[in-house]
């Protein structure tokens, strides 16, 4: 189901000037979506997965992995959750956890963001491990500050991310956390992840699949 663009719109816009009376394509500009972007399906995002290989951008490094997070995601948006998929690497770089948002789907859970959903079944699985030198997590979005503050509790060494998320990615804010907070901080490093562009921009556009969707759920709550 395609999100209803018009209505998520004129909340997101509400409080600025004019913002109610914009017409659904210059609510997407302003918000910085490419109307083009929201008539894609699944199936055109699935097809362009398929079309992308591994072995064909082998110079870069994160490749790989930012292929299992995009996978990840392509499964949580045909479920209707948010499109974010992540995978957890030891030390050896070898997958350890994957796994998608399930926030609406199979019921409500506020806090099953992807990285969320990994970070659980990595720490019940393993209690034994005791640091996370080395443990590397990579996701298809930026997170959010919950999920970015879970890693920072988790010890998490690094953290990568294929695509930005203006709205709603907490990198840019790092300098508003609490001194505790940003003091955990010291012991992670957080980046872009090194994949083509054309993983990337597939990210970004499963991201945006189901965010409107599921933004009216949250709000309707």
């Amino acid at each position: 189901m395609r999100p209803n663009i018009a209505s998520v719109g004129s909340h997101v816009e509400q409080g600025h000037e004019n913002a109610e009376t914009l017409t659904p394509h210059a609510a997407l500009i302003r918000r910085g979506v490419s109307p083009e972007r929201t008539k894609m399906t699944l199936h055109d995002l699935e097809a362009r997965f398929a079309g992308l290989s591994a072995a064909q951008h082998a110079d870069f490094q994160d490749q790989h992995l930012g292929m299992v997070a995009c996978q990840e995601a392509l499964r949580a948006a045909s479920r209707g959750n948010y499109g974010v998929g992540a995978v957890f690497v030891d030390p050896h770089g070898t997958v350890v956890e994957q796994g998608q948002n399930a926030v609406f789907y199979p019921h409500f859970r506020s806090d099953l963001h992807a990285e969320m959903v990994v970070m659980n079944a990595f720490e019940d699985r393993h209690p034994e491990v005791d640091t996370m030198r080395g443990y590397a997590l990579v996701c298809s979005i930026e997170p959010c500050p919950m999920c970015f503050a879970r890693l920072l509790a988790a010890g998490v060494q690094t953290v990568k991310f294929l695509a930005e998320d203006a709205w709603g990615g907490m990198l840019r804010h790092r300098q508003h956390l609490p001194d505790a907070w940003q003091r955990l901080e010291q012991r992670q490093a957080i980046s872009q992840a090194d994949v083509s562009e054309s993983l990337r921009q597939l990210a970004a556009d499963v991201f945006r699949l189901t965010l409107d969707l599921c933004r009216q759920k949250l709000w309707s709550r």
